[in-house]
């Protein structure tokens, strides 16, 4: 009898629903992921975790306001949460203010130098400053520390195509769709990020006067990018760069059918 006294109690904890929402977050059921965060904060105004992964909820569904009223209450409760912190330097990103963010997540690091969130953070800023080398060899560390880590190889990958290395971002975006684990949305970038691959490596490979030896390659690649995003919208994550994705794609397929027309 107590034993089940106590599954039940744990069935009611903010715990458990903190929990429930972390996992609809990572499948980006994002309404359904605020409904258990709230559930969770019914419970205990000073959840942490409810107040971290609410935060993160409306950062993602672009409710930037309402992010930063959840991250600034979750740091008055706990000043030293790593996931608060890091929070407070995503809203600021994406606000367009990547020098506060970078104060935020210096904060976090000397709460915790290692942890793989706030190294991710930093090399996004890394990359949004035009610093590839720097987010090349945090990108590369965090996938050494966590192979199964696939956001870690998004990062990484976004990173070799930056210095247009696409052999080598293309490997990499293999490794991360090869992890099951991962959020959805992840998945979803990955394929994303891997149709601007193709489209950008296919650019300037076709000859007009070499078509029968160019051109079938390129047309695989560029097929291979339309089906990956296919894929990316099929996960039914919205992602707002996949349109302008797509008509690089659109755009590169007429080019080609243009210089070596069948």
């Amino acid at each position: 009898m107590r034993v089940w006294m106590l599954v039940l109690l744990w069935g009611c904890s903010a715990d458990h629903y903190a929990d429930k929402g972390k996992r609809a977050l990572d499948a980006h059921e994002l309404a359904v992921a605020e409904g258990h965060y709230r559930a969770a904060l019914s419970r205990d105004t000073k959840h942490v975790d409810a107040l971290s992964g609410l935060g993160w909820v409306y950062l993602l569904a672009g409710q930037k306001d309402a992010a930063l009223s959840a991250f600034k209450l979750c740091i008055q409760v706990s000043s030293d949460s790593v996931e608060c912190l890091r929070g407070r330097a995503g809203v600021a990103s994406a606000v367009g203010n990547p020098a506060e963010a970078r104060e935020w997540l210096e904060k976090a690091l000397l709460i915790a130098p290692f942890d793989g969130g706030v190294q991710s953070s930093l090399a996004l800023l890394d990359l949004a400053a035009g610093n590839v080398s720097a987010a090349l060899e945090r990108y590369e560390q965090l996938v050494g520390r966590f192979p199964n880590a696939s956001e870690y190889r998004l990062g990484l990958a976004e990173a070799h195509l930056r210095n247009k290395d696409y052999t080598e971002a293309l490997a990499v975006i293999d490794a991360g769709l090869a992890t099951d684990d991962g959020p959805i949305r992840t998945r979803a970038m990955l394929l994303q990020t891997q149709a601007r691959t193709l489209v950008s490596a296919s650019g300037k490979r076709v000859d007009a006067a070499r078509c029968a030896e160019t051109a079938p390659a390129v047309l695989k690649w560029l097929e291979a990018a339309e089906h990956a995003v296919l894929l990316a919208q099929a996960t039914g994550v919205e992602l707002p760069d996949l349109p302008t994705v797509r008509r690089r794609l659109k755009r590169q397929q007429v080019r080609v059918a243009n210089l070596c027309p069948n």
